[in-house]
Protein backbone atom coordinates (compact mmCIF):
# COMPACT_ATOMS: atom_id res chain seq x y z
CA UNK A 1 0.00 0.00 0.00
CA UNK A 2 1.11 3.26 -1.10
CA UNK A 3 2.27 6.14 2.17
CA UNK A 4 -0.63 8.35 1.17
CA UNK A 5 -3.27 5.39 1.34
CA UNK A 6 -1.76 4.67 4.48
CA UNK A 7 -2.29 8.10 5.77
CA UNK A 8 -5.74 8.19 4.84
CA UNK A 9 -6.35 5.07 6.64
CA UNK A 10 -5.07 6.88 9.49
CA UNK A 11 -7.76 9.61 8.78
CA UNK A 12 -10.37 6.78 9.45
CA UNK A 13 -9.41 6.30 12.94
CA UNK A 14 -11.90 7.26 16.04
CA UNK A 15 -8.44 8.53 17.65
CA UNK A 16 -7.86 12.37 16.88
CA UNK A 17 -4.53 12.27 17.79
CA UNK A 18 -4.17 10.00 15.15
CA UNK A 19 -5.77 11.79 12.14
CA UNK A 20 -4.06 15.10 13.53
CA UNK A 21 -0.83 13.16 12.56
CA UNK A 22 -2.53 11.99 9.43
CA UNK A 23 -3.37 15.53 8.02
CA UNK A 24 -0.51 16.94 9.47
CA UNK A 25 1.97 14.38 7.04
CA UNK A 26 -0.62 14.71 4.34
CA UNK A 27 -0.07 18.54 3.82
CA UNK A 28 3.71 18.03 4.15
CA UNK A 29 4.82 15.24 2.06
CA UNK A 30 1.72 14.88 -0.10
CA UNK A 31 -0.05 18.04 -0.54
CA UNK A 32 -0.95 18.07 -4.63
CA UNK A 33 -1.98 14.67 -4.28
CA UNK A 34 -3.87 14.97 -0.84
CA UNK A 35 -5.95 18.01 -1.30
CA UNK A 36 -8.24 16.58 -3.81
CA UNK A 37 -8.91 13.16 -2.31
CA UNK A 38 -9.87 15.03 1.19
CA UNK A 39 -12.18 17.44 -1.17
CA UNK A 40 -13.63 14.06 -2.57
CA UNK A 41 -13.99 13.04 0.52
CA UNK A 42 -16.45 15.67 1.44
CA UNK A 43 -19.38 13.56 -0.04
CA UNK A 44 -18.59 10.80 2.37
CA UNK A 45 -21.63 9.39 4.41
CA UNK A 46 -19.44 8.46 7.27
CA UNK A 47 -19.69 11.55 9.40
CA UNK A 48 -16.51 10.87 11.00
CA UNK A 49 -14.73 10.58 8.24
CA UNK A 50 -16.12 13.91 6.66
CA UNK A 51 -15.33 15.69 9.51
CA UNK A 52 -11.79 14.68 9.68
CA UNK A 53 -11.36 15.34 6.13
CA UNK A 54 -13.04 18.77 6.91
CA UNK A 55 -9.99 19.61 9.57
CA UNK A 56 -7.87 18.42 7.48
CA UNK A 57 -8.76 20.49 4.42
CA UNK A 58 -8.39 23.08 6.73
CA UNK A 59 -4.21 22.26 7.47
CA UNK A 60 -3.81 23.26 4.24
CA UNK A 61 -4.47 26.92 4.65
CA UNK A 62 -4.48 29.27 1.28
CA UNK A 63 -4.02 26.10 -0.31
CA UNK A 64 -7.54 24.91 0.06
CA UNK A 65 -9.39 28.40 -0.47
CA UNK A 66 -9.93 28.46 -4.08
CA UNK A 67 -10.68 24.66 -4.70
CA UNK A 68 -13.17 24.98 -1.81
CA UNK A 69 -14.57 28.04 -3.38
CA UNK A 70 -15.00 26.06 -6.94
CA UNK A 71 -16.21 22.83 -5.01
CA UNK A 72 -19.14 24.95 -3.16
CA UNK A 73 -20.47 26.64 -6.12
CA UNK A 74 -20.63 23.84 -8.25
CA UNK A 75 -21.98 21.06 -5.70
CA UNK A 76 -25.73 20.42 -5.85
CA UNK A 77 -25.47 18.15 -2.42
CA UNK A 78 -25.98 20.60 0.87
CA UNK A 79 -23.51 17.97 2.78
CA UNK A 80 -20.90 18.95 0.36
CA UNK A 81 -21.60 22.95 0.82
CA UNK A 82 -22.06 22.26 4.23
CA UNK A 83 -18.47 20.56 4.51
CA UNK A 84 -16.94 23.14 2.48
CA UNK A 85 -18.17 25.85 4.46
CA UNK A 86 -17.06 24.64 7.95
CA UNK A 87 -13.38 23.98 6.27
CA UNK A 88 -13.59 27.06 5.42
CA UNK A 89 -13.93 28.30 9.03
CA UNK A 90 -11.34 25.25 9.95
CA UNK A 91 -9.09 27.62 7.50
CA UNK A 92 -9.81 30.83 9.38
CA UNK A 93 -9.24 29.18 12.80
CA UNK A 94 -6.13 27.60 12.09
CA UNK A 95 -4.50 30.69 9.95
CA UNK A 96 -5.89 33.76 12.39
CA UNK A 97 -5.97 36.78 9.89
CA UNK A 98 -5.39 34.95 6.93
CA UNK A 99 -7.08 36.73 4.24
CA UNK A 100 -9.39 35.08 1.81
CA UNK A 101 -8.96 35.72 -1.93
CA UNK A 102 -12.18 37.72 -3.45
CA UNK A 103 -13.32 34.25 -4.84
CA UNK A 104 -13.27 32.47 -1.45
CA UNK A 105 -15.73 35.53 0.19
CA UNK A 106 -17.96 35.53 -2.78
CA UNK A 107 -18.64 31.73 -2.07
CA UNK A 108 -19.06 32.18 1.16
CA UNK A 109 -21.38 35.21 0.58
CA UNK A 110 -23.60 32.97 -1.73
CA UNK A 111 -23.23 30.41 0.67
CA UNK A 112 -25.90 32.66 3.39
CA UNK A 113 -28.30 33.13 1.39
CA UNK A 114 -28.18 28.95 0.32
CA UNK A 115 -31.70 27.27 0.05
CA UNK A 116 -30.27 24.47 3.14
CA UNK A 117 -30.30 26.47 6.63
CA UNK A 118 -27.21 24.36 7.74
CA UNK A 119 -25.09 25.44 4.93
CA UNK A 120 -26.59 29.02 5.08
CA UNK A 121 -26.31 29.32 9.10
CA UNK A 122 -22.39 27.80 8.96
CA UNK A 123 -21.29 30.33 6.34
CA UNK A 124 -22.18 32.98 8.97
CA UNK A 125 -20.08 30.83 11.57
CA UNK A 126 -16.94 30.63 8.71
CA UNK A 127 -17.27 34.29 8.11
CA UNK A 128 -16.95 34.97 12.75
CA UNK A 129 -13.49 32.91 11.91
CA UNK A 130 -12.57 35.27 9.38
CA UNK A 131 -12.73 38.20 10.91
CA UNK A 132 -12.22 42.00 10.54
CA UNK A 133 -12.20 40.81 6.87
CA UNK A 134 -15.72 39.82 7.28
CA UNK A 135 -17.23 42.39 9.28
CA UNK A 136 -19.49 43.65 5.98
CA UNK A 137 -21.20 40.75 5.19
CA UNK A 138 -21.81 39.96 9.25
CA UNK A 139 -23.42 43.37 9.83
CA UNK A 140 -25.41 43.05 5.88
CA UNK A 141 -26.71 39.62 7.53
CA UNK A 142 -27.94 41.16 11.14
CA UNK A 143 -29.89 43.54 9.03
CA UNK A 144 -31.71 41.13 7.02
CA UNK A 145 -34.68 39.41 7.37
CA UNK A 146 -33.80 35.95 8.36
CA UNK A 147 -33.90 36.28 12.12
CA UNK A 148 -31.88 32.85 13.12
CA UNK A 149 -29.27 33.79 10.54
CA UNK A 150 -28.86 37.11 12.43
CA UNK A 151 -28.70 35.73 15.52
CA UNK A 152 -26.05 33.44 14.70
CA UNK A 153 -24.09 36.87 13.06
CA UNK A 154 -24.29 38.65 16.21
CA UNK A 155 -22.75 35.99 17.98
CA UNK A 156 -20.17 35.83 15.15
CA UNK A 157 -19.53 39.52 15.20
CA UNK A 158 -18.97 39.30 19.13
CA UNK A 159 -15.96 36.84 18.92
CA UNK A 160 -14.34 39.43 16.48
CA UNK A 161 -11.88 41.42 18.72
CA UNK A 162 -12.66 45.15 16.98
CA UNK A 163 -13.59 48.61 18.91
CA UNK A 164 -15.58 49.25 15.70
CA UNK A 165 -17.68 46.10 16.22
CA UNK A 166 -19.22 47.15 19.61
CA UNK A 167 -20.17 50.24 18.36
CA UNK A 168 -21.92 48.81 15.30
CA UNK A 169 -23.80 46.29 17.86
CA UNK A 170 -24.62 49.60 19.53
CA UNK A 171 -25.55 51.07 16.51
CA UNK A 172 -28.00 48.13 15.91
CA UNK A 173 -29.92 47.99 18.91
CA UNK A 174 -30.87 51.69 18.27
CA UNK A 175 -32.73 50.52 15.16
CA UNK A 176 -36.54 50.10 15.76
CA UNK A 177 -36.76 47.49 13.36
CA UNK A 178 -34.74 44.86 14.97
CA UNK A 179 -36.00 41.15 15.46
CA UNK A 180 -37.29 41.15 19.42
CA UNK A 181 -34.69 37.51 19.39
CA UNK A 182 -31.64 39.53 17.59
CA UNK A 183 -32.54 42.14 19.94
CA UNK A 184 -32.03 40.00 23.25
CA UNK A 185 -28.53 38.56 20.69
CA UNK A 186 -27.46 42.16 20.53
CA UNK A 187 -27.88 42.72 24.69
CA UNK A 188 -26.61 39.37 25.64
CA UNK A 189 -23.28 39.36 22.98
CA UNK A 190 -22.17 43.25 24.03
CA UNK A 191 -22.72 42.27 27.76
CA UNK A 192 -20.08 39.20 27.31
CA UNK A 193 -18.00 41.40 25.27
CA UNK A 194 -18.17 43.72 28.30
CA UNK A 195 -17.15 41.59 30.37
CA UNK A 196 -14.43 40.09 28.60
CA UNK A 197 -12.67 43.37 28.32
CA UNK A 198 -13.47 44.00 32.33
CA UNK A 199 -10.88 40.93 33.12
CA UNK A 200 -8.65 42.14 30.47
CA UNK A 201 -5.60 42.72 31.99
CA UNK A 202 -4.90 46.82 32.06
CA UNK A 203 -1.88 47.65 29.61
CA UNK A 204 0.98 50.28 31.57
Amino acid sequence: MEPLDLLFEDLAHPNPYIQNQAFTAMVRDWPQQALPRLLGLLAQPDISLRRASVRGIGAFGAAALLPLADLLQASTDSTIRASCVKAYAQVASNKPGIQFPEAAMQAIEEALSDPSPVVAVAAVMALGQVGQQALPLLLNVVNGDNPAQAVAAVNALAQIDDPAVVQSLRDLQQQPQVDRYVLESLESALSRMSDLRARQPQSR
